[in-house]
């Protein structure tokens, strides 16, 4: 097995934790009744992270593209001469 096999299966693995994890957190108070030690404030958790995750997400998004367009230097205008050839000046210049 190559390295890269390696790190996807560990990836994988860490990431089938975290969602059954998720999963149980979100749910908690369904969990809770059956299992007296789990704390019910975890559903609140389990939504506010990703939901502020998101958000913040969207926010660094609007910056970086208010950022770009800030110090992004105007184009430089297009000159007057810079007009395409009429049809029949082509056409003489073909000949």
């Amino acid at each position: 097995m190559s390295k890269d096999q390696t790190y996807g299966g560990l990836i994988l693995l860490i990431s089938l934790i975290v969602a059954i994890i998720y999963v149980a957190a979100f749910f908690a108070p369904w969990v809770s009744i059956y299992f007296a030690a789990w704390p019910a404030w975890l559903n609140w958790w389990a939504v506010a992270i990703p939901v502020f995750l998101f958000v913040l997400a969207a926010l660094v998004i609007c910056m970086w593209i208010g950022w770009t367009m800030m110090t992004t230097p105007p184009p430089e205008p297009l000159e007057a001469d810079m007009t395409p050839p009429s049809t029949e000046e082509s056409k003489k210049e073909s000949e």
